[in-house]
């Protein structure tokens, strides 16, 4: 009886390492884009399908910057790509301009306030950022129907 009582808390344990274990070798598996460099700021996007949006997003919360790209819709949100990118300085210099490939970006940028503008299927939003030495920033931008 002792015995019983005590493999039964041992083995949850084996099984909780366990499945933790195998949750992020699932996650490893998962094939993040490569990073690239645009006026000497580094960025990743992608997230297309669930797998390597959920990655991108976790690996984000290690990045300063975040943005994720969606069109509204009666129903949710629905993630947009082929975005373009504009952040510009205070003194409205052009820092940083890609083409986004999925709904998720993570960008590099420097501690500073910024002026942002997306562009998708011709419709421009703009944006202030401001990003803070050592902090993680994530910021939406949403496309009305």
């Amino acid at each position: 009886m002792l015995l019983t009582a005590i493999r039964t808390p041992l083995s949850r344990v084996l099984l909780s390492v366990c499945l933790v274990l195998f949750s992020s070798l699932s996650l490893a598996q998962v094939e993040i884009p490569e990073a690239k460099v645009a006026q000497g700021i580094e960025y990743i996007s992608g997230g297309i399908g669930s797998e390597e949006s959920d990655a991108l997003l976790a690996l984000g919360k290690k990045w300063p910057l975040v943005l994720e790209f969606s069109q509204d819709h009666p129903q949710r949100p629905l993630w947009v790509a082929d975005v373009t990118v504009k952040i510009m300085d205070q003194k409205k210099k052009v820092v940083f301009e890609a083409l986004s490939d999925g709904p998720i970006m993570l960008l590099k940028l420097t501690a500073g306030k910024y002026d942002a503008e997306y562009s998708f299927e011709g419709k421009v939003l703009k944006r202030t950022l401001v990003v803070e030495e050592g902090k993680f920033q994530k910021q939406s931008i949403v496309w009305p129907q």
